[in-house]
């Protein structure tokens, strides 16, 4: 099977995009599939050897829609921003036209004057000019928004009838209704009646307001909806055009895509890292907030990392290219936005089924409102006036929008805080979390030993840190770090021999000195006195990893290290508490120590002595409830470093990556923590939250709105209150809730975690 993305042409509301789905699942070979309203993409996962992509491309096509291989988002924006103001310009011209309209239409009723042989209640030809020039008038306006007509009948006649077929159906009907009219006025004008008795029933005007009004609707919605994708475009702006490289002694500026890796980059004061790589020479400090959300600028030396698209705040810099093009940190970032703004939401399923067959339920009630009117009341004027505006009313744009808009915004909102969002289901399963389980080593703690005390006489450091000099093995490291620190120099050691998982012997100034555990030291006849060993229990309950060191037979002492829990640990347990968590410790550490981290961190519960291998067994026992006895299915939420982690991040409902910018976790996870901040695996769940309650109010909104609206435009109220939608009314209010949905949804832009 194969997973592709493909660029879709011709969608227009949620019916569209349900009709295009509906299209390409059912064809032999594909396998699932989702197609996005929002970004006009659509991604299938198929078998090429079952069905190739021109036959997936034909599909569509005869669908009444167009599809083609994936296209740079730069290259579409570009053709929408060539949409975008075709439509301003065809909106352009029909509102004047519209305004025109209105004044030929109603400027009498508020005393603004017309030509007598143009007077609507006037004798003869009068009535009859007046409506052969709201003629003449609307027929610009149909030409201009042809498009409208085109694509609804394309969609009639595919059996998949969109917004265009209504608004398009809509139209005709006035227009038709109009032509009539007008037929009516020359016959009586023939007969000897009087014509100007039909002049207050033509439509005229009704088409060529609905066609201005929708197209204005159109506009508004699309300026909303290129403001959900800032987040992205921001991201893609980050990456410099240019780059200063030095080639074969040379000072080179080349485009930034040419750059290839192992280039030696060179980085000023103030300018954009055009790729990521490491610090060769120089350094500084650089802004990495666009990335990682921190606002305090980084110190970078030799041998530090350095992210595409941040900035070199101070300093020279001379760096190696590691990454470049789309392998960058950005470029990557970049993509999961776009990926999960093109991803749905479980909840979205309701929505999309509902739109696949609201369009035709639209045209169902249109007729039987028509056939009603005529039935009990006898107007056809009233008849026409009332199926029509059920159909202009009743456009499932709103609908459609309601889900991706609040994700889009959500996802974005979320890469500037730092936190990477790979779908929608990640945001749907971690509004309903109520399991969390932390790794320990690099997630709840630093992931790196330090020392935490120093217990005996005062040449104990100088003989630990030149025993462990000679040792490669990450304790050793920290407690020669820890020396230097303390002004304690290493001195040479001779002869000296380590024992794997034992200790370390060598001499130093004619001494033998030994370092190791209890154990350890007992063999080689040292004799641990009982205080020592007291001591080293202290040092276990608590967390801690103690080593002995002797001289010449003579125990010096005990260095204690500790891998030191983060400190934002603290608060993020605290704070998932709070939302209703469950919180677990899944680590492979000895029971002491895991439940001396625990404590520390406020940590209940813990699970240690786990292996790799095991834990996403454990996980998959929380998940089904078998951990608590009670088989009730839970949510879970995995919060690892990416790496050992990974078969449990893929085991929970949602994996999340605790990892630095330039270490992301992509495969396993749903969630990437840029930053190495545990409170953001919080900040992430409200961040859900928020946009779940953003969709649900959308929803809400779309359904409520053509629940209520409906009646009222077939004409429920007119009867008893004698309130009715014009067909023009109703176009405007469809535009507006289109408006709404979106602008609500943007509201997730300036979203701030509790």
């Amino acid at each position: 099977m194969t997973t592709k993305k493909f660029s879709v042409g011709g969608m227009s509301c949620a019916a569209c995009q349900a009709a295009v789905e509906k299209c390409v699942l059912s064809l032999g070979g594909v396998e699932e599939g989702a197609v996005s309203l929002m970004t006009n993409s659509m991604t299938l996962t198929f078998d090429e050897k079952t069905i190739t992509e021109e036959e997936i491309f034909k599909a569509v096509g005869d669908a009444g829609y167009s599809a083609g291989a994936w296209v740079k988002r730069e290259t579409s924006e570009e053709e929408e921003n060539k949409k975008y103001h075709a439509m301003i310009k065809r909106f352009v011209a029909s509102a004047v036209l519209a305004v025109i309209m209105m004044y030929v239409t109603m400027g009498h009723m508020v005393g603004l004057p017309l030509p007598w042989f143009m007077d609507p209640h006037g004798e003869g030809l009068a009535p009859i000019i007046y409506a052969a020039v709201q003629l003449v008038i609307t027929i610009p306006v149909i030409i201009i928004n042809i498009h409208y007509f085109i694509d609804g009948a394309k969609s009639a006649l595919h059996k998949s009838a969109n917004m265009n077929t209504l608004v398009a159906t809509g139209a005709a009907a006035s227009m038709v209704y109009g032509l009539y009219i007008l037929g009516c006025m020359i016959h009586a004008y023939s007969t000897g009646g009087e014509a100007h008795v039909y002049s207050e029933e033509l439509y005229f005007e009704s088409v060529t307001m609905i066609l201005t009004l929708i197209t204005l609707g159109r506009i508004l919605e699309s300026r909303a909806r290129r403001h959900t994708s800032d987040a992205v475009r921001k991201l893609m702006a980050l990456t410099p055009k240019t780059a200063e490289v030095i080639r074969n002694g040379e000072t080179l500026t080349v485009p930034s895509e040419e750059l290839v890796v192992g280039d030696r980059v060179i980085i000023r004061a103030g300018a954009a890292i055009p790729c990521d790589g490491v610090v060769l020479a120089g350094g500084g400090t650089a802004d990495e907030s666009i990335i990682t959300g921190e606002s305090v600028p980084v110190q970078k030396n030799e041998g530090d990392t350095l992210i595409c698209g941040t900035i070199l705040t101070s300093g020279y810099a001379e760096m190696e290219a590691t990454h470049v093009g789309e392998d960058t940190t950005v470029a990557k970032i970049t993509q999961l936005v776009d990926d999960a703004a093109s991803s749905k939401a479980p909840v979205q399923k309701l929505a999309d089924k509902i739109s696949g067959v609201f369009v035709p339920i639209v045209c169902g009630i249109a007729i039987l409102t028509f056939t009603l009117w005529m039935i009990f009341d006898g107007s056809l004027h009233r008849a026409v006036g009332f199926g029509i505006s059920v159909l202009v009313i009743s456009c499932p744009c709103a609908l459609g929008l309601a889900t991706p808009t609040a994700i889009m915004c959500g996802v974005g909102r979320g890469a500037g805080l730092g936190i990477l969002i790979k779908s929608a289901d990640a945001i749907d399963v971690l509004h309903k979390a109520t399991v969390a389980v932390l790794d320990k080593t690099g997630t709840v703690t630093e992931g790196k030993m330090s020392v935490a005390d120093v217990y005996g006489k005062e040449e104990l450091l100088s003989v630990a840190a030149s025993l462990e000099s000679m040792s490669e093995h990450p304790i050793g490291i920290a407690i020669v770090e820890h020396a230097l620190a303390e002004g304690v120099e290493a001195t040479l050691v001779e002869d000296f021999t380590q024992s794997f998982g034992g200790g370390l012997r060598g001499i130093i100034d004619g001494c033998e000195c030994i370092g190791g555990n209890a154990e350890y030291l007992e063999k080689c006849g040292v004799k641990v006195p009982g205080e020592m060993l007291d001591r080293l229990d202290t040092y276990a309950k608590s967390g801690k990893t103690p080593v002995m060191f002797a001289k010449d037979g003579e125990v010096l002492g005990i260095v204690a290290l500790a891998d030191r829990i983060k400190p934002s640990s603290r608060e993020a347990v605290r704070k998932l508490k709070e939302q209703g968590f469950d919180v677990f410790m899944l680590t492979g550490d000895c029971e002491t120590t895991a439940l001396a981290i625990a404590a520390d961190a406020g940590i209940d519960h813990v699970i240690s002595g786990v292996k790799p291998d095991e834990k996403s067994a454990y996980i998959e026992k929380l998940m089904s409830g078998e951990y608590f006895g009670d088989g009730k299915r839970r949510y879970a939420v995995m919060i690892g470093d990416g790496v050992n982690d990974a078969p449990a991040l893929a085991m929970a409902d949602c994996g999340m990556a605790v990892a630095h910018g330039t270490d992301i976790a992509i495969e396993s996870a749903g969630v990437i923590l840029v930053k190495n901040d545990l409170t953001d695996a919080a900040r992430a769940v409200d961040l859900s939250h928020a946009v779940m309650r953003n969709i649900a109010q959308n929803l809400a909104w779309a359904f409520g709105y053509n629940v209520l609206c409906i009646p009222v435009a077939a004409g429920a109220l007119f009867p008893l209150f004698g309130i009715a939608l014009t067909p023009m009314i109703a176009s405007a209010a469809m535009s507006l809730s289109s408006v709404c949905v979106v602008t609500n949804a943007l509201r997730l832009r300036t979203y701030k975690a509790k």
